[in-house]
């Protein structure tokens, strides 16, 4: 009888001890990365971008600003289905953002992401 209470007892201590051990190692790892946009790393971020993203980026980069209407024009070639899927995409990445004026959606360049392509002298704008 005595074997089980002591055996019992080391079990008891020994939990105690795990969980404590655990307790102490997650509050050691290292918390989540968060990224604020200021942080973002545009031009890795860009290489993720399919060819048909890129020429509308570029297209972006230059006009700042573009209604749906103009961006469908510009590429005729592309459906409309895709386009919209396209520039989704780009939204979601950060690049552009999507509002309403005039009762059109328009699509312009992230300010944060606009003054970067600003400042570096490698990107053309046509604006300049």
């Amino acid at each position: 009888m005595e074997n089980l209470i002591g055996i019992g007892g080391g079990l008891v201590v020994g939990l105690i001890i795990g969980f404590f051990l655990a307790k102490l190692t997650a509050s050691k790892e290292a918390p989540a990365e968060v990224v604020d946009d200021a942080e973002k790393k545009w031009w890795q971020l860009r290489e993720q971008l399919t060819g048909t993203q890129a020429k509308i980026l570029q297209y972006m980069e230059a006009r700042q600003e573009s209604t749906i209407g103009e961006l469908q024009e510009k590429f005729s070639v592309i459906p409309d289905r895709e386009l919209h899927y396209r520039l989704e995409q780009i939204v979601l990445m950060g690049f552009m953002m999507r509002g309403r004026k005039d009762k059109d959606i328009i699509y312009r360049l992230n300010p944060e992401y606009s003054v970067t392509v600003e400042d570096d002298k490698t990107v053309f704008l046509s604006g300049q």
